[in-house]
């Protein structure tokens, strides 16, 4: 070999990965990196259940319970961080205020790379001291919590934003194997600043979750017995939000309050732009408020997982006959599309009712309504 040639040095492939946490977020991308990536994974978790059930589908091939204030005393060579020893890479998908402790651990016996999932990294960056660290968030969730809503389609299409620390010398060999995983379980990865990411995800996610939890609490304090009841439709989509976990969105809520105060300010003076044109009764500037509210809206990519999911809802017309429901929802499933949720209405009593379908997308909900319409269902 010539004296002024280079070699790339190898990197180790990633065949075994362990994640922390097998809640919503945790246990979707367990599922994925079994099904998708065929890698082999190892779970650790506070619920010996949700670990049982884990195994129980195949989806992790060992696990370990751990304390919550588990510490570097905890750590014993027969316990269940020693999963870790063999692992090319840990997923770290726990609450943000947990993250630097238990990235310090699982280094402690990983090899390979420490990654997590929190929706802060700034704050998580700065605690996180190891060269092989990675931040990441994947961009997708769900109102619904728990290993039992899991899936391993949970981040199909979804932005994965992967934040390096600003002194890292982690070789790109390494970074790009992050990349290539994510991509392996469906998701697309985005490099992006720290305190960018959190400056955005504070506008396009924390703030619309505290929207609709005070637009919630809004009608609820108003309510004499009358919004409930009017508060279907279209109150009841744009709070759907307000479903998510009470106890998880108080720690990110304060863990984001950095960047989500100031978002919180703006809102706050946006909102007394229309209180002082609603109270001047000046049409033209509401107008142009609605304006420019309606065209940048207009204006967002429809391809892709933003920050919050995004259902659409089909209603569909049915007759009171037996197997109707299994033969609406057969013919999605056969044409590949999937129902989040069904909720049944009677119409009248004896003539039949509506199917409301919950699913993933515009797109989704716009086939469905095809498909249904050719097979001689009226929807809307």
């Amino acid at each position: 070999m010539a004296g002024n040639e280079q070699t790339t040095p190898r990197v180790r492939p990633l065949v075994k990965a362990a994640v922390i946490g097998l809640g919503l977020i945790g246990g979707s991308i367990a599922k994925a990196l079994r099904t998708r990536a065929a890698l082999t994974v190892v779970g650790l978790d506070i619920d010996p259940a949700v670990l049982e059930q884990a195994r129980s589908e195949q989806v992790l091939a060992d696990s370990g319970t751990i304390h919550p204030d588990d510490g570097p005393e905890h750590v014993a060579d027969t316990g269940p961080w020693s999963l870790l020893q063999d692992c090319d890479i840990v997923f770290i998908c726990t609450p943000a205020s947990t993250i630097a402790r238990l990235a310090h651990l699982a280094a402690a016996w990983c090899p390979g790379l420490i990654t997590d999932v929190a929706s802060v990294k700034r704050p998580v960056l700065e605690q996180v001291r190891l060269d092989r660290f990675i931040g990441g968030h994947p961009m997708a969730g769900s109102e619904r919590q728990g290993y039992a809503h899991a899936t391993p389609g949970l981040l199909e299409n979804a932005v994965y934003v992967l934040c390096l620390p600003p002194d890292s010398n982690l070789p790109h060999a390494r970074v790009r194997q992050l990349e290539d995983l994510i991509r392996k379980i469906g998701a697309t990865p985005m490099h992006l600043d720290a305190a960018e990411h959190d400056r955005a995800v504070a506008a396009v996610s924390h703030l619309p979750h505290v929207v609709a939890s005070a637009l919630a609490l809004l009608a609820a304090r108003s309510d004499q017995g009358t919004l409930s009841r009017l508060a279907a439709g279209g109150f009841r989509d744009i709070t759907r939000i307000a479903s998510s976990d009470p106890r998880l969105w108080s720690g990110i809520s304060l863990e984001s309050s950095r960047c989500l105060l100031p978002q919180l300010t703006q809102y706050r003076a946006i909102l007394d732009e229309y209180i002082q044109a609603i109270e001047a009764g000046d049409s033209h500037a509401l107008h142009q408020l609605f304006y420019e509210a309606a065209h940048y809206r207009n204006s967002l990519p429809l391809d892709g997982r933003g920050a919050l999911t995004a259902h659409s809802t089909l209603t569909v017309y049915v007759d009171d006959k037996p197997g109707v429901l299994g033969q609406v929802t057969t013919l999605l499933g056969t044409h590949g599309i999937n129902i989040s949720n069904i909720r049944i209405r009677e119409l009248r009593a004896y003539e039949g009712g509506c199917l409301q379908l919950v699913l993933p997308d515009g797109r989704q909900a716009a086939r469905a309504a095809w498909l249904l319409q050719e097979a001689g269902y009226v929807c809307d």
